[in-house]
């Protein structure tokens, strides 16, 4: 993407979170948005097909950048506690946005990523198809992590970091080849 693109869809995301500030997100309109980046309606247009996508933009660039299946993570414990800390300080757009309802939701879209990027990771671990229990294990902890860090956002964070990367790294580890289980580990 070109710089100004970039510089534009940097300002619409700025605006969103900005506006986020006096307009709950789900009541958020695309004409505040664009009032506050200063662009007009078909600018937003050009970038985002609606309000669903930019939330899910906002949530891909700001809290998950590491979780890209290009680039897999050499150990998931510090990947996933980067992830926790940006959750938590953009923590009022995360529990606005798992809380909104309906077709393209957040909460959706991050139980889907979570299981198609566990899926291609472990099977670059492994460097080859995960049999049938690893693949419903690989599910299993996706879908089991996704509900764990939703309960932890909606709750207020009150679980320490750390400790949340613990539970779910341990947890991850279960039912795992050695191969798999090894990227859990927790350095002390």
């Amino acid at each position: 993407m070109s710089g100004i693109k970039e510089v534009t869809k940097q300002a619409i995301v700025t605006a969103l979170l900005w506006e986020l500030e006096k307009t709950p997100l789900k009541k958020m309109t695309i004409q505040q948005i664009v009032k506050r980046a200063g662009i007009s309606k078909q600018t937003f247009y050009n970038y985002f097909k609606d309000k669903e996508e930019l939330i899910y933009y906002v949530y891909e660039s700001l809290i998950i950048p590491e979780f890209d299946s290009k680039n897999f993570p050499e150990k998931f414990g510090p990947s996933f506690k980067n992830a926790l800390l940006a959750m938590k300080e953009h923590g009022q757009f995360m529990k606005q946005a798992l809380l909104m309802e309906g077709q393209n939701n957040l909460k959706d879209a991050i139980t889907g990523h979570c299981e198609q990027f566990d899926l291609a990771y472990h099977m670059y671990l492994l460097q080859e198809p995960l049999d049938q229990s690893v693949r419903l294990a690989t599910i299993y902890h996706a879908n089991a992590s996704s509900a764990m860090t939703f309960s932890w956002i909606l709750g207020g964070f009150v679980t320490p970091i750390d400790e949340m990367v613990r539970l779910i790294c341990e947890m991850r580890r279960i039912g795992m080849d050695e191969k798999i289980a090894q990227v859990y580990e927790i350095d002390e």
